[in-house]
This record gives structure tokens, sequence and C-alpha cells, in this order.
């Protein structure tokens, strides 16, 4: 329960929340369940009385990490780029060089390349094919 120090309130919407705490997981998953049946996000703001701003950036995260767990405050991120997750992200692009870096992402957790835990963002995937781009081109001009 809350003590002193807890500054709890209702939103505009009606919904209850703890000041600086982030969204409990179960109304996490709520919105993403929602969503995959077809909801809108202003339908499952008004649903949950959670603000079209968090249910957005909730939704907004899951789509490009896969997680609907709030990020860590301060710290520094691991290395998803790894070696080998370059070398296969490179090999996609090779077989299909029209993919689209959700279509990569997807298939490292398929092939079990990366977990949930470890998938690159869609920016990382982005910025390992232009960097693998580069260093083809530079390449082929020596």
């Amino acid at each position: 329960m809350c003590t002193v120090t807890c500054h709890s309130g209702v939103n505009q919407l009606g919904g209850v929340f703890v000041s600086g705490r982030p969204l409990p997981d179960s109304t996490r998953q709520k919105i993403v369940e929602l969503a995959h049946s077809g909801a809108r996000p202003c339908d499952i703001s008004r649903i949950l009385q959670v603000s079209n701003g968090c249910v957005s950036k909730i939704l907004g995260r899951y789509y490009e990490t896969g997680s609907i767990r709030p990020r860590a405050i301060g710290g520094s991120k691991p290395r998803v780029a790894t070696a080998e997750v370059v070398s296969k992200i490179s090999s996609y692009k090779r077989e299909c060089p029209s993919i689209f870096a959700w279509e990569i992402r997807d298939r490292l957790l398929q092939e079990g390349v990366c977990t949930n835990d470890n998938i690159p963002s869609v920016s990382t995937t982005m910025e390992v094919f232009y960097t693998v781009k580069l260093f083809i081109k530079q390449l082929q001009m020596t």
C-alpha cells in the first residue's frame, strides 16, 4: 500500500496512477492484447483509462522490441549486434535485397539466433544494413 511518500492520483480518463512509476505489466499486456484484436489506440486508451500517449509509447516499444517491459532507468544497453547477428542480417539481405528490417527481426527470432531479450531494434537492424553496405562498397573500390 502507499505510504506518505507515495503520490498517486487519478488521470483525466479516471484511471489511477502512481506518479513516477511504470504502468503495471498486467495493464501493458492488456494494451497489446487489445491492439492485436484490432482495437485502435484511442479506443484502448478509453477502455483501460490510460492516456493515448502512454498507449502509443507501449505499443511502439512492443512493435520495436517485442517486449512490454518498461525500459530501465539509467545504465547501459547490452550489445545486440553481435558478429553472429550481423552475419545473419547480411546473409538475409543478400538472399533478398528488398527484405524489411521487421522481417529480418522475425527471422532472427524464428531461427533462434535471438530471443525477445536480445533482438536488435529496427533502427539497429537498419544501421547494420548501411554499415555492411558501406563496407562492401569500400571493398569493391579497392
